[in-house]
């Protein structure tokens, strides 16, 4: 929260780009309490109107996310990496609805031993949040999605939604899954 105050300063040229790594490690050691506030982020980008942010979060839990995570960011991109922890559909479902208007690459990783059983973040819901993300984020150009169950018709609606403005559009071969009803059809 104090650099973002110092940042912030109209005595400082303004930021165009700032890249921010959140790992497990070091959230264990710190309070999240020192997390610039949404009015640091609100101050920050009044001085640096075409600030944008990248984050890379290592194995963070989705709930400390979800306090990191403030509507003001003008997040860019995001790039979760995980081995331990999987990010949650209610993560992705706020990155959808906070940063539709900057964001547009989105990275997944789960590293995961077991490879026959990938989380999946739609939770048997009607709505896949990676669908959601693809049709609210409209600059979306990259999405990645490693160890995680994606399946086959909302892939194909997350081509169609962002059509040849996905520019990278990478699922490892092993998260894609398919109904039942799809296999018999095929």
């Amino acid at each position: 929260a104090e650099m973002a105050r110092v940042l912030a300063d109209s005595n400082h040229v303004p930021l165009h780009r700032l890249s921010l790594l959140v790992h497990n490690v070091s959230i264990m050691h710190k309070s999240l309490d020192n997390m610039p506030k949404d009015e640091n982020w609100q101050a920050l980008t009044r001085n640096s109107t075409n600030l944008r942010v990248y984050i890379m979060a290592c194995d963070v839990k989705s709930d400390d996310m979800l306090r990191i995570l403030k509507p003001s960011i003008p997040l860019e991109r995001i790039h979760f990496d995980s081995y331990v922890t999987c990010v949650s559909g209610a993560v992705v479902d706020l990155i959808s609805r906070q940063y539709d208007k900057f964001l547009t690459h989105f990275i997944l990783m789960n590293d995961v031993i077991d490879m026959s059983a990938f989380p999946d973040l739609s939770d048997n819901r009607n709505e896949d949040p990676l669908v959601l993300l693809a049709w609210r984020c409209t600059r979306l150009s990259l999405l990645a999605v490693h160890g995680y169950t994606v399946w086959a018709h909302n892939l194909i609606a997350i081509a169609r939604l962002r059509g040849s403005d996905l520019k990278v559009l990478e699922v490892t071969e092993e998260s894609i899954e398919f109904d039942q009803g799809e296999l018999a059809d095929q």
